[in-house]
């Protein structure tokens, strides 16, 4: 499609004026959150302040409290502050104070690769709808930038999600930090050749469905629905595109916490929300209707943040059970790859 084109097809679907508190266009996936009132807002704000300020004793005594602040929501005014100290951001960019200088400064082979995805990420966002605009702009430096920190990744398609999520929260060297610190720390191997740590943790996803609930599991089994049909977009954009704007913050809130099970959590979470009910299954009676559902076609209202969140908080698999299903089922893709 030529830049003409794009732009006119941009013209066409991003309306200013219909803008949610995300910076969505109400039509988009920005939808709003249901808050709470005024003097609890602040009391919350006022809870992780005094937290960020005493950071590294919660994180070495009170850990307990930091994650349970977390599943119930960080407040947007602190987002920024709040991701950057859980994911170790901050620490990072504080250790390498000219880092990001030095990398923007300089080429890289991935840049026409980055260029051609940044009109189909976010464009119904005010940051980036604009061709060529500040938002568009900043993401590529972002991207070009971790391109050339980590040669060895380069550039995926699914990173410009996981950006462009960061700079609606935060300025963009923080943005590069964040994105340094969440491929390393959390999501390793997961934009690898062959995305084997993605099928890693799509097969443990699909055990403990079949684990905590037989009856899905079977329905999933008996459709043919593997984890590699609808999972990979979940967990590349960390559910960016798969969630309403409110309940992908709460998301981010927990996985910035405690790491890659959350997008394990979350994806049970959707499973059984898809499936719970016989009516459901009885209606996806065949595979392409079951994947349909699962990724297009399940109601907003379902994925409201306070009714998702309490879905995926109901989900119950302990660390142990965690780390016993990830080794079963690397023995297994092992074997696979053999």
């Amino acid at each position: 499609m030529t830049q003409e084109k794009r732009f006119n097809r941009h013209c066409a679907e991003f309306d200013p004026s219909k803008l949610n508190r995300y910076g969505f266009t109400e039509t988009s996936s920005g939808a709003s959150t249901t808050g709470g009132s005024g003097d609890h807002a602040r009391a919350q704000e006022q809870k992780w302040f005094e937290m960020l300020s005493s950071w590294d004793h919660y994180m070495s005594s009170n850990y307990n409290k930091v994650r349970s602040r977390c599943r119930k929501g960080v407040p947007h005014s602190l987002r920024a502050a709040a991701w950057r100290a859980l994911c170790g951001g901050a620490n990072l960019q504080q250790n390498n104070p000219t880092t990001f200088t030095e990398l923007d400064s300089q080429s890289s082979s991935w840049e026409s690769t980055i260029e051609k995805d940044l009109h189909r990420t976010y464009k119904l966002h005010e940051l980036f709808a604009e061709e060529g605009g500040l938002g568009q702009q900043e993401m590529f430096r972002v991207l070009k930038c971790y391109s050339l920190y980590n040669p060895q990744v380069g550039y995926c398609q699914g990173m410009s999600s996981i950006a462009g999520m960061l700079l609606m929260i935060m300025p963009a060297e923080q943005a590069f930090w964040c994105l340094v610190s969440i491929m390393e720390k959390y999501l390793p191997g997961y934009f690898s050749d062959g995305l084997l740590a993605i099928q890693l943790d799509g097969r443990v996803m699909e055990a403990l469905v079949a684990d905590l609930h037989p009856d899905i599991g079977k329905f999933l089994e008996d459709q043919g629905v593997q984890a590699t049909f609808y999972a990979v977009e979940w967990f590349m954009c960390l559910y960016t595109r798969s969630l309403p704007w409110s309940t992908v913050l709460r998301v981010w809130d927990m996985f910035m916490c405690e790491g890659v099970k959350v997008l394990i959590k979350v994806g049970i979470a959707l499973i059984v929300t898809a499936f719970k009910s016989k009516e459901a299954r009885q209606h996806c009676d065949s595979f392409d209707r079951a994947i349909k559902y699962l990724k297009y076609k399940l109601p907003q209202s379902l994925l409201e943040e306070d009714r998702f969140m309490e879905e995926v908080l109901s989900v119950k698999v302990s660390e142990r059970r965690f780390k016993e299903e990830h080794l079963a089922q690397l023995a297994k893709l092992r074997d696979l790859c053999k």
